[in-house]
């Protein structure tokens, strides 16, 4: 248990994040990354940003990562899921030329998982990033970030956002 002084401090750190994602126009990412999507004011989609996927179909991980491809792969198995429906990207040289383009409109792609990668790559769009391009919607599937102050696949947090899924029957 923390002590009330610690207690505050932590409150405060949060309620920085929350305020610094309202004004970059990321709480709906952040509210979601902390299982709290249920906070979430969801303004009805338009036909132009939903666009419906199998749930059943392929997760792919991108990002920058020293956890093995194999490590990431046992958790898939611990979790029960088909290891056959895992894409990795996890070296930042390859992310640079990935075709995102495939992600959209292609019902078969049901997550992305994102890590750290480079900003400027082959998907970014008019978009600041590719991450940002797809978050904006138009055809992709559903974008989790990796990491709490900065993107980063660790374990721990791929194992979190995979139960994550699974627990409102997403995957």
């Amino acid at each position: 248990m923390l002590n009330s002084e610690r207690l505050e401090e932590l409150i405060d750190t949060i309620t920085e994040k929350i305020i610094l994602a309202n004004r970059m126009d990321e709480l709906d990412n952040l509210l979601d990354s902390w299982g709290l999507h249920n906070l979430i004011e969801n303004e009805p989609l338009s036909s132009d940003t939903f666009y419906d996927t199998y749930r059943k179909g392929k997760i792919v991980v991108l990002g920058s990562s020293q956890v093995k491809e194999h490590d990431l792969l046992g958790i898939v198995k611990s979790l029960g899921l088909d290891k056959d429906r895992f894409e990795f990207c996890l070296d930042y040289k390859q992310i640079v030329s990935y075709p995102f383009s495939k992600l959209q409109y292609n019902p078969d792609y049901r997550l992305v998982i994102v890590g750290a990668m480079p900003h400027s790559t082959a998907g970014k769009g008019d978009s600041s990033s590719a991450i940002a391009d797809m978050e904006k919607g138009n055809g992709y599937p559903k974008v989790i970030r990796l990491g709490s102050n900065e993107l980063k696949i660790s374990k721990s947090n791929f194992k979190k956002a995979l139960q994550e899924q699974q627990s409102i029957n997403y995957i």
